[in-house]
């Protein structure tokens, strides 16, 4: 495995203008870090709040989520901007990490589909026998399809589901590769702004989200192992208050000054990033926290993917742990 990881991290992306010059030195990994639902990241790297903890941070930038925790479980990463989901499914594994900040409290993803087909899929059923997006087969955008087609009543078999990536996914819905698909977001708000897509489930939205989930869905944050914690405990601690200290600022700023706050080239087009992340505003959980209810709605769609063998679920609980966010807000003095 050592192996394996060490040449993903030889071919990931080294993303620009993160590592500093000085402090103490901490690898992060990372899946996608231009969603939105690694926001607090990105402010943390733009506002330099890892530097300011004493941290010396190197950044590499995989395209995937299970990429990025292999970095993690093989220890070429000491930390990874991921998704809850991956820690509980490397517990059925016998693999041990913990999730310890949690960026986002809604999926951050929407079922888009192609303005051509408005005329044939007007609702969720109409998906049956079409070729369906995700962006890895098995992965978190795969979960939430399966879990949102079965609440709609409809087979998972009978949708053709293909993976297409994540920032690889409106030239493919675009192109005609796919009809729908589960889009991350900023990728989704900007299909649905420029009209080429129509939104059948915005996972970016609270109401909307209760509605078809269920109730709240803890899904990005930061997941470390437990002998990082174990053996560098204050980094950790400096990690999470960075990140503490990013989501703060989100919640408390513009979406103008949120764009203001982040790496240029992760910006992009700087209009487009201001309305995705006004679109997206209520998927960031309020200080970092992990929601009860949220990893209850995680545990459900795991289980009604066949995560869980012989329907027998693991605990939860053990694969999270808030307290160094409680310190972070301690420490912070944040209300």
């Amino acid at each position: 495995m050592k192996t394996v990881v060490a040449f993903l991290l030889v071919t990931a992306l080294l993303v620009p203008g993160v590592a500093g010059t000085a402090g103490e030195p901490v690898t992060l990994a990372y899946s996608q870090l231009g969603l939105l639902a690694h926001l607090p990241w990105q402010v943390a790297l733009g506002q330099k709040y890892f530097e300011e903890q004493g941290l010396e941070p190197k950044g590499y930038n995989f395209e995937s989520g299970a990429k990025s925790i292999a970095a993690l479980i093989g220890g070429s990463a000491d930390f990874a901007a991921n998704a809850l989901e991956h820690a509980i499914k490397a517990k059925v594994q016998g693999k041990d990490l913990v999730y310890i900040f949690s960026s986002t409290r809604l999926p951050g993803f929407g079922l888009a589909v192609a303005s051509t087909q408005k005329g044939e899929i007007k609702g969720i059923a109409d998906l049956k026998g079409k070729l369906v997006g995700v962006s890895g087969i098995g992965a978190a955008s795969h979960v939430l399809l399966d879990y949102v087609l079965k609440k709609h009543g409809v087979d998972p078999g009978d949708v053709k589901v293909i993976a297409v990536g994540i920032s690889t996914f409106p030239p493919a819905l675009e192109g005609g590769k796919i009809v729908a698909g589960m889009a991350g977001e900023p990728f989704f708000s900007r299909m649905i702004a420029r009209g080429t897509a129509f939104s059948m489930g915005n996972l970016s939205s609270l109401k909307e989200t209760q509605a078809i989930l269920g109730g709240e869905y803890v899904f990005s944050g930061a997941i470390t192992r437990p002998d990082v914690i174990a053996k560098r405990p204050q980094v950790v601690q400096k990690v999470v208050t960075a990140l503490v200290k990013a989501s703060h600022f989100i919640e408390t700023k513009t979406p103008e000054e949120i764009a203001g706050a982040v790496p240029a080239d992760l910006v992009g087009d700087r209009a487009q990033f201001v309305e995705a992340l006004r679109a997206s505003r209520e998927i960031y959980a309020p200080r970092g926290m992990v929601s009860g209810s949220g990893v209850e709605t995680v545990m459900k769609s795991l289980e009604s993917f066949g995560v869980f063998k012989e329907g027998k679920r693991i605990d939860a609980a053990s694969t999270y742990d808030m307290k160094f966010v409680r310190q972070a807000v301690k420490d912070l003095k944040l209300p």
